[in-house]
């Protein structure tokens, strides 16, 4: 009778979990918006179980599933964050944006299906270091501008390497749990968005460099 649950593996059960505490943390947006963020922490922990139990055991609904579970945690809990802390159509307007641009990068990553990198900075990336920003209520406007970078760089062509690094993933997942009870742990997770923000740029620059030498060596022979 209930047929789609055939299909359910463990891997899609954690997803849920990740949509169910990204709808939880859009329940408390705007009355509560340090639980709010704190949800959306949980969820990213979420996202990072399911993702190593697919590597385990196969999910027919597992991608489709996940990037429905992003667009909810990822995509509007981090929009309506932007809308909750300042009642301006330019907070608005940049909270519509990060959702599109979003929505935008998870549809894109499902059609690329690329293994080992990302072409656009991942939307939990950009959630996490949203939500660590108004974790530690950093200033509205530096908030906005972050958000608005981020969703320039979601539907960007740099490549972004997958991480895979157990102890890194581990490491990644105790801040994110000591934020619980250590709120300066959130400037650790801000900080390590940002360096896998920047993280591509040295191989561009390395590329843009090689380019220019090819250009010189060209035009001398010509």
């Amino acid at each position: 009778m209930f047929g789609a649950l055939n299909d359910i593996r463990a891997a899609d059960i954690v997803t849920a979990f990740n949509a169910l505490f990204g709808f939880l943390g859009i329940y408390f947006v705007f009355s509560d918006l340090q639980l709010s963020a704190l949800f959306l922490f949980v969820s990213v922990i979420m996202d990072g179980i399911d993702g190593a139990i697919s590597r385990i055991e196969l999910s027919l609904l597992g991608e489709d599933l996940d990037s429905l579970a992003d667009m909810i945690s990822f995509g509007v809990l981090p929009s309506l964050m932007l809308i909750a802390i300042s009642d301006s159509w330019i907070y608005y307007s940049i909270g519509g944006l990060f959702l599109i641009t979003g929505m935008i990068r998870l549809a894109r990553f499902n059609i690329l299906k690329i293994k080992d990198e990302f072409v656009g900075y991942p939307i939990t990336a950009s959630a996490l270091f949203i939500g660590s920003l108004v974790y530690l209520e950093i200033a509205n406007y530096i908030i906005a501008i972050v958000a608005l970078v981020l969703s320039f760089f979601m539907i960007s062509n740099l490549r972004y390497q997958k991480i895979r690094d157990k102890i890194l993933l581990t490491f990644t997942g105790v801040v994110l749990i000591s934020a619980f009870f250590i709120k300066d742990s959130a400037y650790i997770v801000a900080g390590l968005t940002l360096v896998y923000l920047v993280s591509p740029f040295p191989a561009e620059v390395s590329r843009w460099l090689e380019r220019k030498k090819g250009e010189r060596l060209l035009s001398r022979l010509g």
